[in-house]
């Protein structure tokens, strides 16, 4: 398609030229009912919400669709009505049964009832995809998912769990936008060798949320339009444009000149100077996750607990909170992150060489060694990777930094070493946990290439795994907390091989003139809640 083309296009579907300009040079502000978002949408590879996996993604999927289940971005530990209108939980604590919302419609105009509910959790059990972890760890599987999860009528739905769990994981998992719920009858006749309309699905929506997707150009363009038949009222900005703008420099100026609205994973440096401007101000966003340091336990060297205990020590934590660290992360070395329950602040470790040479020493490693280390190119990444690189070398240990797209190497246990950060959807510890501090089947054979600790090959103490495991089955949150608190510190003791740095914080530059752009922890910002002024 050549630029007439695609200008033209554009301008049919209502969006002006000036929004779309890519010259760079300074344009007029945009519709005041409008509300434009740069980005980098390389990492966009499909809006099923059922297979997607990717924060800037799920920001859409939350605005085309809707969930049982409501988490209010200020109260994460506090479920509410969503689609579903309320719920009961039986005594034994197996059974949940909603009552789900009459009156809502989706897109396509069909009405959305229980049947749909009990379709589109189904169909995320039956594809298998990575967004299904948020059912399947319950004990939801292909084979049991028909008769756990029915609809008895047009606004009932039975949810019954094969096993006891605390209530809230429940609840948390029907709040994700994993579990969204689409349109059944619309996909009816758009299943394409068994995909349930997931091909379907990549390109267009089947939801019922306030926003309807109206155009969508890989790497280029997203256009979502406000939808007139929305339940909660018809939302303020009547169309949402996310652009493809993947250099942070780019986003800095379009967003100063007033051609976006919102920048996102900007740099520390565009950061800051934003934040001294009165144009925009910075919104940090706390997510569950950490930016984390991973050692490869089939390397003999790293292996030794000395030589994880030494990575510790060099590991530049003041320098990098007080650097490119101050808008992408919280200082933290423990492993329930901040604001849930069992979270304590210890972080016992500091930049120190001396004490890291000291353990390698210990571990017969006092010449040091050399390792390939691989660590994304994205920032801050790349940053703290050079920054551990050169403290290393100074502990003796060279290590052959290779900065690029490694996460498959870490994925299938092919690396030595490997930074990166990770993200959680679930507002409780045990999404955390049972990535980092468990792993059911250390072999290579068991593929369980979603849990960080079998990536790293580390063979978790079964002192961990026993605390992880019972405080998911815990119903009492009391109980829970204690356990979780044990947690924290057996993981600290035991040299992990997962280092944790830094929790993470998603950092988006606003203008102004922009309200009601709420970040939400668990990737479902919404957009009908933005006005401007």
């Amino acid at each position: 398609m050549d630029r007439r083309t695609m200008l033209k296009g554009a301008l049919m579907a209502g969006v002006s030229a000036a929004v779309l300009a890519h010259s760079g040079s300074v344009i007029a502000a945009t519709p005041a009912d409008q509300l434009v978002i740069g980005m980098d949408m390389s990492a966009m590879r499909g809006l099923d919400p059922h297979e997607l996996n990717q924060l800037e993604a799920a920001e859409v999927a939350a605005n085309l669709y809707e969930r049982l289940i409501v988490l209010p971005a200020d109260n994460l530990a506090d479920p509410q009505p969503g689609l579903a209108e309320s719920w009961t939980i039986s005594d034994d604590g197996l059974t949940f049964t909603f009552k789900v919302r009459s009156g809502v419609t989706f897109h396509s105009g069909n009405p959305l009832t229980a049947k749909d509910v009990e379709w589109s959790l189904r169909r995320l059990v039956k594809r298998g995809l990575a967004p299904s972890v948020d059912l399947k760890q319950w004990g939801f599987t292909p084979e049991n998912v028909d008769s756990l999860i029915t609809a008895t009528d047009d606004t009932t739905l039975v949810l019954q769990t094969p096993e006891l769990w605390n209530s809230n994981l429940i609840l948390y998992a029907l709040a994700s936008f994993s579990t969204s719920i689409v349109d059944s009858a619309f996909l009816a006749d758009k299943d394409k060798e068994g995909d349930m309309g997931g091909e379907f699905l990549q390109t267009s929506d089947a939801g019922s949320g306030p926003y309807s997707l109206r155009t969508w150009r890989a790497n280029d363009l997203l256009i979502a339009e406000a939808f007139d038949g929305y339940w909660q009222g018809v939302p303020a900005m009547k169309r949402v444009i996310l652009r493809h703008l993947p250099e942070s420099s780019g986003q800095r100026l379009q967003i100063e000149a007033g051609d976006i609205d919102i920048a996102s994973r900007l740099s520390s440096t565009d950061l800051a100077s934003l934040d001294n401007g009165d144009v925009a101000s910075i919104q940090r966003t706390p997510g569950f996750g950490f930016y984390y340091l991973a050692l490869n336990q089939k390397n003999e060297i790293l292996a030794k607990p000395q030589v994880r205990e030494a990575f510790r020590y060099l590991i530049d934590y003041e320098g990098l909170a007080n650097g490119v660290m101050k808008y992408y992360g919280n200082l933290q070395q423990t492993i329930v992150p901040a604001g849930l329950i069992g979270a304590v602040e210890n972080n016992p470790y500091k930049l120190d060489v001396a004490k890291a040479k000291e353990l390698l020493a210990e571990a017969g490693h006092a010449d040091g060694f050399t390792l390939t280390y691989y660590a994304s190119p994205a920032t801050p990444e790349a940053e703290v990777a050079q920054s551990l690189q050169a403290n290393a070398a100074e502990a003796g240990i060279t290590l052959d930094l290779q900065i690029g797209d490694h996460i498959g190497k870490f994925r299938s246990r092919e690396f030595e070493l490997f930074s990166a950060r990770s993200g959680d959807r679930l507002p409780d510890p045990h999404a955390v946990l049972q990535s980092y501090a468990t792993n059911a089947d250390n072999s290579d054979e068991a593929q369980l290439t979603g849990i960080n600790a079998w990536r790293t090959a580390w063979d978790v103490p079964a002192e961990i795994q026993d605390q992880v495991r019972a405080a998911a089955h815990e119903p009492d949150q009391t109980k829970r907390e204690a356990i979780y608190k044990s947690v924290n510190e057996a993981y600290l003791a035991a040299s992990p091989a997962l280092v944790t740095s830094f929790q993470r914080t998603d950092a988006k530059a606003i203008r102004n003139n922009v309200q009601g752009y709420v970040g939400h922890s668990t990737w479902l910002t919404r957009w009908d809640t933005v006005t401007k002024s």
